[in-house]
Protein backbone atom coordinates (compact mmCIF):
# COMPACT_ATOMS: atom_id res chain seq x y z
CA UNK A 1 0.00 0.00 0.00
CA UNK A 2 2.72 2.45 1.01
CA UNK A 3 4.75 1.47 -2.03
CA UNK A 4 1.75 2.17 -4.25
CA UNK A 5 1.17 5.55 -2.61
CA UNK A 6 4.83 6.41 -2.97
CA UNK A 7 4.80 5.51 -6.65
CA UNK A 8 1.68 7.62 -7.22
CA UNK A 9 3.26 10.64 -5.52
CA UNK A 10 6.38 10.18 -7.63
CA UNK A 11 4.27 10.01 -10.78
CA UNK A 12 2.39 13.16 -9.73
CA UNK A 13 5.61 15.07 -9.08
CA UNK A 14 5.71 16.86 -12.46
CA UNK A 15 2.01 17.75 -12.13
CA UNK A 16 2.49 19.23 -8.65
CA UNK A 17 5.43 21.21 -10.00
CA UNK A 18 3.47 22.58 -12.97
CA UNK A 19 0.17 23.23 -11.20
CA UNK A 20 1.42 26.47 -9.66
CA UNK A 21 2.44 27.82 -13.07
CA UNK A 22 -0.88 26.75 -14.54
CA UNK A 23 -2.79 28.39 -11.68
CA UNK A 24 -0.88 31.66 -12.18
CA UNK A 25 -1.74 31.62 -15.89
CA UNK A 26 -5.39 30.92 -15.14
CA UNK A 27 -5.64 33.70 -12.56
CA UNK A 28 -3.72 36.25 -14.62
CA UNK A 29 -5.74 35.55 -17.78
CA UNK A 30 -9.03 35.65 -15.87
CA UNK A 31 -8.22 38.93 -14.11
CA UNK A 32 -7.01 40.55 -17.35
CA UNK A 33 -10.11 39.39 -19.22
CA UNK A 34 -12.40 40.54 -16.42
CA UNK A 35 -10.87 44.02 -16.22
CA UNK A 36 -11.04 44.36 -20.00
CA UNK A 37 -14.59 43.03 -19.93
CA UNK A 38 -15.63 45.64 -17.35
CA UNK A 39 -14.18 48.42 -19.54
CA UNK A 40 -15.89 47.12 -22.68
CA UNK A 41 -19.12 46.41 -20.81
CA UNK A 42 -19.18 49.95 -19.43
CA UNK A 43 -18.66 51.35 -22.92
CA UNK A 44 -21.47 49.16 -24.24
CA UNK A 45 -23.76 50.54 -21.56
CA UNK A 46 -22.85 54.13 -22.45
CA UNK A 47 -23.40 53.49 -26.15
CA UNK A 48 -26.73 51.84 -25.44
CA UNK A 49 -27.87 54.77 -23.33
CA UNK A 50 -26.53 57.68 -25.39
CA UNK A 51 -25.51 56.35 -28.81
CA UNK A 52 -28.84 56.64 -30.53
CA UNK A 53 -31.19 53.93 -31.75
CA UNK A 54 -28.83 52.51 -34.38
CA UNK A 55 -25.83 52.03 -32.10
CA UNK A 56 -28.09 50.85 -29.29
CA UNK A 57 -29.46 48.24 -31.68
CA UNK A 58 -25.93 47.11 -32.57
CA UNK A 59 -25.13 46.70 -28.86
CA UNK A 60 -28.31 44.68 -28.31
CA UNK A 61 -27.45 42.40 -31.22
CA UNK A 62 -23.91 41.94 -29.93
CA UNK A 63 -25.14 41.02 -26.45
CA UNK A 64 -27.69 38.62 -27.91
CA UNK A 65 -25.08 36.90 -30.09
CA UNK A 66 -22.62 36.52 -27.22
CA UNK A 67 -25.25 35.21 -24.82
CA UNK A 68 -26.74 32.93 -27.46
CA UNK A 69 -23.56 31.17 -28.63
CA UNK A 70 -21.27 28.76 -26.75
CA UNK A 71 -18.13 30.21 -25.17
CA UNK A 72 -16.14 27.41 -26.80
CA UNK A 73 -17.15 28.62 -30.27
CA UNK A 74 -16.23 32.19 -29.29
CA UNK A 75 -12.82 30.95 -28.15
CA UNK A 76 -12.20 29.22 -31.47
CA UNK A 77 -13.37 32.27 -33.42
CA UNK A 78 -11.02 34.54 -31.45
CA UNK A 79 -8.08 32.25 -32.16
CA UNK A 80 -8.70 31.12 -35.74
CA UNK A 81 -11.03 33.68 -37.35
CA UNK A 82 -10.30 37.13 -35.93
CA UNK A 83 -6.54 37.08 -36.61
CA UNK A 84 -7.21 36.13 -40.24
CA UNK A 85 -10.00 38.68 -40.74
CA UNK A 86 -8.23 41.55 -38.98
CA UNK A 87 -4.72 40.53 -40.06
CA UNK A 88 -3.77 40.69 -36.40
CA UNK A 89 -1.46 37.96 -35.07
CA UNK A 90 -2.56 36.75 -31.65
CA UNK A 91 -0.85 34.28 -29.37
CA UNK A 92 -3.04 31.57 -27.85
CA UNK A 93 -3.03 33.41 -24.51
CA UNK A 94 -3.96 36.74 -26.11
CA UNK A 95 -6.75 35.12 -28.10
CA UNK A 96 -8.02 33.40 -24.96
CA UNK A 97 -8.07 36.63 -22.97
CA UNK A 98 -9.81 38.45 -25.84
CA UNK A 99 -12.49 35.78 -26.15
CA UNK A 100 -13.15 35.76 -22.41
CA UNK A 101 -13.23 39.57 -22.28
CA UNK A 102 -15.67 39.90 -25.18
CA UNK A 103 -17.85 37.24 -23.60
CA UNK A 104 -17.94 38.72 -20.11
CA UNK A 105 -18.41 42.27 -21.47
CA UNK A 106 -21.90 41.35 -22.66
CA UNK A 107 -22.88 40.06 -19.22
CA UNK A 108 -21.21 42.97 -17.41
CA UNK A 109 -23.14 45.41 -19.57
CA UNK A 110 -26.42 43.75 -18.61
CA UNK A 111 -25.44 43.69 -14.93
CA UNK A 112 -24.66 47.41 -15.00
CA UNK A 113 -27.85 48.16 -16.92
CA UNK A 114 -29.87 46.39 -14.24
CA UNK A 115 -28.11 48.42 -11.56
CA UNK A 116 -28.76 51.60 -13.55
CA UNK A 117 -32.48 50.85 -13.67
CA UNK A 118 -32.48 50.59 -9.87
CA UNK A 119 -31.10 54.10 -9.37
CA UNK A 120 -33.32 57.06 -8.61
CA UNK A 121 -34.43 58.51 -11.91
CA UNK A 122 -33.94 62.08 -10.75
CA UNK A 123 -30.20 61.84 -10.07
CA UNK A 124 -28.95 62.35 -13.63
CA UNK A 125 -31.34 65.24 -14.47
CA UNK A 126 -30.48 66.89 -11.14
CA UNK A 127 -26.75 66.65 -11.87
CA UNK A 128 -27.27 68.02 -15.38
CA UNK A 129 -29.35 70.88 -13.94
CA UNK A 130 -26.37 71.79 -11.77
CA UNK A 131 -24.27 72.18 -14.90
CA UNK A 132 -22.30 68.92 -14.74
CA UNK A 133 -21.31 67.59 -18.18
CA UNK A 134 -22.35 64.01 -19.00
CA UNK A 135 -18.81 62.65 -18.51
CA UNK A 136 -18.68 63.94 -14.94
CA UNK A 137 -22.21 62.77 -14.21
CA UNK A 138 -21.29 59.22 -15.15
CA UNK A 139 -17.84 59.32 -13.56
CA UNK A 140 -18.73 60.82 -10.19
CA UNK A 141 -22.39 59.97 -9.68
CA UNK A 142 -23.59 57.07 -11.79
CA UNK A 143 -20.69 54.63 -12.10
CA UNK A 144 -19.71 54.61 -8.38
CA UNK A 145 -23.25 53.60 -7.48
CA UNK A 146 -23.51 51.10 -10.32
CA UNK A 147 -20.36 49.26 -9.33
CA UNK A 148 -21.29 49.25 -5.66
CA UNK A 149 -24.69 47.77 -6.40
CA UNK A 150 -23.14 45.31 -8.86
CA UNK A 151 -20.40 43.84 -6.64
CA UNK A 152 -22.28 40.58 -5.87
CA UNK A 153 -23.34 39.84 -9.48
CA UNK A 154 -19.93 40.94 -10.79
CA UNK A 155 -18.31 38.52 -8.36
CA UNK A 156 -20.54 35.77 -9.68
CA UNK A 157 -19.61 36.76 -13.22
CA UNK A 158 -15.91 36.54 -12.33
CA UNK A 159 -16.37 33.04 -10.95
CA UNK A 160 -18.13 32.03 -14.17
CA UNK A 161 -15.31 33.63 -16.18
CA UNK A 162 -12.62 31.86 -14.20
CA UNK A 163 -14.31 28.50 -14.70
CA UNK A 164 -14.77 29.28 -18.40
CA UNK A 165 -11.04 30.03 -18.63
CA UNK A 166 -10.50 26.27 -18.73
CA UNK A 167 -11.69 26.49 -22.35
CA UNK A 168 -8.35 28.12 -23.19
CA UNK A 169 -6.88 24.63 -23.05
CA UNK A 170 -8.57 23.96 -26.40
CA UNK A 171 -6.25 26.51 -28.05
CA UNK A 172 -3.14 25.23 -26.25
CA UNK A 173 -2.86 27.82 -23.49
CA UNK A 174 -0.80 26.31 -20.66
CA UNK A 175 -3.38 27.00 -17.98
CA UNK A 176 -4.53 24.90 -15.03
CA UNK A 177 -6.87 22.76 -17.14
CA UNK A 178 -4.12 22.02 -19.67
CA UNK A 179 -1.73 21.03 -16.89
CA UNK A 180 -4.34 18.65 -15.49
CA UNK A 181 -5.09 17.14 -18.90
CA UNK A 182 -1.42 16.57 -19.69
CA UNK A 183 -0.76 15.11 -16.25
CA UNK A 184 -3.66 12.69 -16.67
CA UNK A 185 -2.28 11.45 -19.98
CA UNK A 186 1.21 11.06 -18.55
CA UNK A 187 0.37 9.45 -15.20
CA UNK A 188 -2.90 7.61 -15.88
CA UNK A 189 -4.14 8.89 -12.48
CA UNK A 190 -7.22 10.91 -13.47
CA UNK A 191 -8.91 10.75 -10.07
CA UNK A 192 -5.93 12.16 -8.20
CA UNK A 193 -5.08 14.76 -10.83
CA UNK A 194 -8.58 16.15 -11.34
CA UNK A 195 -9.33 16.05 -7.60
CA UNK A 196 -6.23 18.16 -6.94
CA UNK A 197 -7.18 20.49 -9.80
CA UNK A 198 -10.69 20.92 -8.41
CA UNK A 199 -9.22 21.83 -5.01
CA UNK A 200 -7.04 24.50 -6.63
CA UNK A 201 -9.99 25.96 -8.54
CA UNK A 202 -12.07 25.97 -5.37
CA UNK A 203 -9.32 27.75 -3.42
CA UNK A 204 -9.03 30.44 -6.09
CA UNK A 205 -12.79 31.00 -6.21
CA UNK A 206 -13.05 31.03 -2.41
CA UNK A 207 -10.36 33.71 -2.20
CA UNK A 208 -12.12 35.73 -4.93
CA UNK A 209 -15.43 35.57 -3.04
CA UNK A 210 -13.73 36.58 0.22
CA UNK A 211 -12.04 39.51 -1.51
CA UNK A 212 -15.40 40.56 -2.95
CA UNK A 213 -17.04 40.62 0.46
CA UNK A 214 -14.14 42.66 1.84
CA UNK A 215 -14.40 45.08 -1.08
CA UNK A 216 -18.13 45.47 -0.52
CA UNK A 217 -17.58 46.36 3.14
CA UNK A 218 -14.89 48.90 2.27
CA UNK A 219 -16.99 50.52 -0.44
CA UNK A 220 -19.94 50.69 1.97
CA UNK A 221 -17.79 52.83 4.28
CA UNK A 222 -16.87 55.18 1.44
CA UNK A 223 -20.43 55.35 0.08
CA UNK A 224 -22.53 54.81 3.21
CA UNK A 225 -25.68 56.26 1.65
CA UNK A 226 -25.68 54.05 -1.41
CA UNK A 227 -28.23 51.25 -0.99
Amino acid sequence: MFASLSSQLAALGPFLHDVAEGAVTTIAASVAAFVLGIVIGSLLLLVRQHGGRTLAGVVIVYISVIRGTPALIQMLVAYYVLPAVLNLPLSPLQAGILALALNTAAYVSEILRGALNSLGRGQIPAARALGMPPVQVWRYIVFPQLFYRSIPPLTNEFTMLLKASSLMSIIAVHDLATVARDATLQTNLPLQVFSATAVVYFAILFLASSASRGLERRVAKVLPNVH
